[in-house]
């Protein structure tokens, strides 16, 4: 794994682009839509405000993360069981295997690679949340030791209302 700079940003653009492709014809997944969420803005975003995360594959751009420090404003409020100040939480968001790359265990690696950057980073908890009826994140993420919190009711812009299971463990 390693950190995505300016000169990645394209070969990440792509990435998505295909994994939201494919999203849109399984009957579960996360809500994204190319161009909307994730856009080739909101991941310059994130890559000036956090660290996009990158997995190969035999040199194939394989998984992507977003980790962000600092609480997320939409989980403001969430009934968190693991005591944390703002400077200690990490956020993982826009996490996603390509679908050539599915079903070889790269997600519970990067998911593992993502917590011990978190831990380097000085996080000492990592939230994420999964959308409701994406069944397989929800498998992975209790798989690696989250812990469901809460269901929270968002209504992203230019997205629509979604129902987000909040979720969180230790990076340790």
């Amino acid at each position: 794994m390693c950190c995505a700079t300016a000169s990645d940003l394209p070969a990440v653009n792509q990435f998505y682009e295909e994994v939201c492709a494919a999203i849109a014809t399984t009957p579960y997944g996360p809500a994204w839509q190319w161009g909307v969420n994730p856009s080739a803005a909101i991941l310059q975003r994130d890559l000036n405000r956090g660290k996009l995360l990158l997995g190969y594959d035999h040199a194939q751009l394989a998984a992507v993360g977003v980790l962000l420090a600092g609480e997320d404003p939409d989980y403001q409020g969430a009934a968190w069981r693991l005591p944390a100040t703002e400077a200690e939480i990490g956020v993982l968001h826009l996490f996603a295997v390509h679908p050539r790359f599915r079903g070889r265990g790269i997600s519970t690696k990067m998911l593992h690679a993502i917590l011990a950057q978190a831990l380097a980073d000085g996080r000492t908890v990592l939230h994420l949340d999964a959308i409701k009826g994406n069944i397989p994140a929800e498998k992975l993420y209790l798989a690696a030791g989250f812990r469901f919190v809460e269901e929270r009711v968002v209504t992203p812009p230019h997205i629509g209302r979604i129902t987000l299971r909040l979720m969180e463990r230790t990076t340790a």
